[in-house]
């Protein structure tokens, strides 16, 4: 096999390395990155225009594998991963042009295992030598943590989430020759022989980041790791546990375990949501993981892994995602497997590898008799009893901590432009509060009801419904402090003691049971994932016979004449983007299966036309599109066609003999006596 690391010379070089990195991760893993281009079927984001590619090429010329580098002193990476990467700190210990941010690896599937990661990352770091790099900083997720210990990169700041998954980052001192020489690294061996930084980069890292660390490799105290793999800790009888390596000699797996890589992971972090799962398998060394059903915020935990005990086992075995969540309970450690470990110890000593299934296949059983038992309970107590043993009235602090930790396609705080998001709420909730109020009074909301304004932002439909209700209690609440912080300084000024602002979520809401009586949530069951359990909260804290109302909206139901033909493919793009992060820009059309299925009675949806005739054609634009702009600017998902098809739509429904409009859905329904 002869494999070949070039570098683009010409545009078509380029597009060819987009649509490769389309064909890995939309085919293969069926995942997006920003930048995706389902039209064009390829991947390309503004890191690319002053990123430094390489590319593997076969003998036929085709790419097999790729790595990009960008170096800080080009451009900027997007606050959201310069902030969890902590590049302005790299910066400013090293100098932006001494820092550079590796990412983009992907090999061809018939191609790994093979040595084109081997030659790429040599010709990567042969590169970086030249420039004259201090540091190089990436992301993996857990089952590449293991190659980049294993050429020097270290942790140092806390796992974070991108695109919905867990992330490792990590950093190089690629002039440490003493560190990658004592780890084994092969990057020692490209390093010019006269550059040895001593560990100085090391010392800069550590002093700033309380998370740097060297992982354990070479020096890994096997012993050690090997008891708390294999045997029960001294537990009470009843919290001994089935364990992996339980019966199997150390030295069976001695050369194995210097290689593992350690993770640490703080209380209530996330392994995996759901479908979301990577395959990656582990077992845990200390601490505490609960293997979860529900929502991520408040996740009904079935069973609990202990230490010694194994994780995403069927994802390694089977390579099917089941709907289940993986969540630490307090700061733990687990260690990670390599996914061929039957593959490779049933070649290396089958007797043993018998032993190996055979404590899975136990550990196994162990669950699969505890999810059942989980499942039975839930039946028989039926859905409502179930919610209400799982929804019980939070304590503030519960609440706080749901917020924090939330899932959700709206965060304030991440846009891009916060003063235009803030005008557009105002405009949103003032624009048509006559229509608004209306509506509200139509469906049974009257002055005197104690109201619950479920996702209040800044508080604009709060002060609203004091004004038009002045006997009512109105409770905002909002998980976003700058909001909620907004809304209480709003509130003093005009002497509103009437209108209260709790943190809290629509998953989580910090109210006693029955306390409301007209519980509200506008335009916010779109930026959601979990419409269900937050109904049932509504539900729960809404007296019997008192309304529940949600006001949304549905994409598929704007219509623009003359037509924008560029308009239907962005539409689709915003609703794929919204929906990665739990939003779903199409929840009008299915409130009314929400509502009955969460039990509600007297169910009705009411249908509001908003036009470009009522609004104004500017008011109009900014209102329907004006998040959506925002929402795509958020995800890196913004280029110069993007912002010029929305700027063709409003310069269109500027002109008189121009229409458009959109529905909104106003669906109501009573809590049962």
């Amino acid at each position: 096999m002869n494999i070949t690391i070039t570098t683009p010379k010409e545009n078509r070089d380029r597009e060819s390395l987009f649509r490769f990195l389309y064909d890995i991760w939309i085919t293969e893993f069926n995942r997006e990155l920003p930048g995706t281009n389902h039209e064009r079927e390829e991947i390309k984001d503004d890191l690319d225009l002053w990123a430094d590619h390489f590319m593997a090429l076969d003998e036929s010329g085709r790419i097999v594998g790729c790595v990009r580098a960008n170096r800080l002193s080009r451009g900027r990476t997007g606050e959201e991963l310069s902030g969890s990467m902590g590049f302005n700190d790299l910066a400013a210990l090293f100098g932006p042009d001494r820092v550079a941010f590796i990412s983009h690896l992907a090999i061809s599937r018939a191609h790994r295992g093979s040595t084109v990661i081997s030659l790429l990352l040599a010709e990567l770091f042969r590169y970086l030598f030249e420039c004259n790099m201090a540091v190089a900083a990436c992301y993996c997720q857990l089952n590449l943590v293991a190659l980049y210990h294993r050429i020097g990169m270290r942790p140092y700041l806390p796992n974070f989430k991108r695109n919905g998954r867990m992330r490792i980052p990590l950093v190089g001192c690629i002039n440490d020759r003493d560190y990658l020489e004592q780890t084994g690294s092969p990057l020692h061996f490209l390093l010019p022989s006269q550059r040895n930084d001593k560990g100085w980069a090391a010392r800069l890292l550590k002093g700033q980041f309380t998370d740097f660390y060297a992982p354990d490799i070479s020096n890994i105290k096997t012993r050690s790791l090997w008891a708390q793999l294999a045997h029960a800790t001294p537990a009470r009888e009843e919290e001994q546990v089935s364990k992996l390596f339980q019966d199997l000699p150390q030295k069976a797996f001695g050369d194995m375990l210097k290689r593992l890589p350690r993770i640490k992971l703080s209380q209530d972090e996330v392994l995996q949501v759901n479908q979301t799962a990577e395959a990656a398998m582990g077992i845990l060394v200390s601490g505490a993981l609960g293997v979860g059903i529900g929502d991520e915020i408040n996740p009904h935990f079935i069973y609990v892994i202990h230490p010694g005990e194994p994780f995403g086992e069927m994802l390694i075995l089977t390579r099917v995602r089941h709907s289940t969540i993986l969540q630490s309970m307090e700061n733990s450690e687990i260690v990670l497997l390599p996914e061929n470990l039957f593959d490779w110890f049933g070649k290396k000593d089958p007797p043993m590898a018998l032993l190996l299934y055979k404590n899975l296949l136990a550990i196994l059983a162990r669950r699969m008799a505890a999810v059942h038992s989980a499942l039975a309970d839930f039946l028989g107590r039926g859905e409502q009893s179930a919610a209400r043993v799982r929804r019980p009235a939070l304590h503030a602090a519960d609440a706080v901590k749901a917020a924090t930790g939330r899932v959700e396609s709206y965060h304030f705080d991440t846009l891009s432009d916060k003063k235009m998001e803030f005008d557009r709420l105002t405009c949103q909730a003032k624009i048509a509060q006559t229509m608004e109020i209306n509506a509200l009074k139509k469906i049974g909301l009257s002055n005197g009801d104690q109201i619950m304004d479920l996702g209040s932002g800044p508080g604009i439909t709060t002060m609203l419904l004091s004004r038009h209700f002045p006997d009512s209690r109105i409770i905002g609440v909002e998980p976003e402090e700058e909001l909620r912080s907004t809304a209480l300084s709003m509130a003093q000024k005009q002497n509103l003691d009437r209108c209260v602002f709790l943190e809290g979520t629509a998953q989580a809401i910090p109210l006693p049971n029955h306390v409301i009586d007209f519980s509200y949530a506008r335009l916010l069951f779109q930026h959601i994932p979990d419409p269900m359990d937050s109904l049932r909260e509504m539900k729960r804290v809404t007296r019997p016979g008192g309304i529940v109302c949600v006001l949304d909206v549905d994409d598929g139901t704007i219509f623009i004449h003359p037509e924008v033909p560029e308009w239907s493919s962005v539409e689709v793009r915003v609703a794929r983007a919204q929906a990665r992060f739990g939003g779903d820009r199409h929840v009008g059309r299915k409130l009314l299966s929400y509502l009955l299925k969460t039990g509600f009675s007297q169910v009705k949806i009411d249908i509001v036309p908003v036009t470009t005739q009522m609004l104004g054609a500017e008011t109009f634009f900014d209102i329907v599109f004006g998040f959506k702009q925002q929402h795509l600017k958020r995800l890196d998902d913004w280029d110069r066609e993007t912002e010029e098809i929305f700027t063709r739509i409003r310069e269109l429904l500027m002109k008189t003999d121009s229409f458009a409009s959109e529905n909104i859905f106003v669906a109501h329904a009573t809590v049962p006596e």
